[in-house]
């Protein structure tokens, strides 16, 4: 399952301060439970098996699950808890393929986007029910990028997503590796082996990509040229972009001003009718 078009509702939002004494009651769910432990220690049964959960770990119980809890009273809990309800596009449930117990650690991102759903939640702003639907949907994209997607890092040096961040925002141009390099404070030689080990490949293959994805997207648009498109991605050589592209996408641009217009023709067809 490719888990891209969800539909998530939130029944219960809580930033939970345990007490010595908080229990939560042993009960069968009817949602699913997404807890977030931001500090301290608790013991969660699942279907009758108990796990102790620490600062840094999801939880994640499915619905129909057997559930209770208490926390450690020498080191109470404080957690984000979400009780969701996940459903495809036709209405049926989903199920989170995360473990009851994962960990996540402490991470900054994460920490910033529960506590805005904190702030919307509480606010209860009009509308703020679909800030908070989408809100909890980069949360749970936080969650697969850590325990489901392939090929995702979430702990890539600050030094190089510095440097990505310019790329991106930097794709008309030509991008020298000695300028990312002197972007993040490393030497040329450092900087090439930092990003290999951090993004998989070397910072020209990267840089490519990027551009040629940009490219593709801009002659989707049906709005610009082969050559138009080359410019826009910094290329000058429009033979070589020609070339640089069907070796990343194994097809030529030009199928994708064909594409258009084709649809174009459909569109046409159909209106005429």
């Amino acid at each position: 399952m490719e888990y891209i078009e969800i539909n998530p509702q939130i029944e219960l939002f809580i930033n939970r301060h345990s007490t010595p004494n908080w229990i939560i009651e042993d009960a069968t769910t009817d949602f699913i439970d997404l807890t977030y432990i931001f500090k301290g220690r608790a013991y969660y049964s699942i279907n009758g098996t108990v796990y102790e959960v620490n600062q840094g770990d999801l939880i994640c119980i499915p619905k129909g699950s057997r559930r209770s809890a208490t926390t450690d009273p020498t080191n109470l809990m404080t957690s984000y808890a979400l009780n969701i309800h996940l459903y495809d596009l036709k209405g049926r449930d989903i199920r989170l393929p995360f473990p009851f117990i994962s960990h996540i650690g402490e991470q900054e991102e994460l920490q910033s986007l529960y506590n805005e759903l904190t702030f919307e939640w509480l606010k209860k702003n009009e509308g703020y029910e679909l800030k908070a639907r989408a809100l909890l949907l980069l949360i749970l994209h936080y969650y697969f990028k850590s325990l489901y997607y392939k090929g995702n890092n979430l702990n890539i040096d600050k030094r190089i997503q510095r440097a990505i961040r310019y790329v991106l925002s930097n794709l008309q141009k030509q991008i020298e590796v000695e300028e990312l390099a002197s972007i993040s404070g490393l030497t040329t030689a450092y900087f090439g082996t930092l990003f290999k080990k951090n993004m998989g490949t070397s910072v020209k293959e990267y840089i490519n990509r990027m551009k040629i994805n940009n490219a593709e997207n801009i002659l989707l648009s049906g709005e610009f040229t082969v050559q138009e498109a080359a410019y826009k991605c910094g290329f000058e050589d429009i033979y070589y972009f020609s070339k640089l592209f069907k070796k990343i996408k194994g097809f030529p641009p030009s199928r994708l001003l064909l594409h258009n217009s084709r649809s174009d023709r459909q569109e046409l067809n159909i209106i005429n009718k």
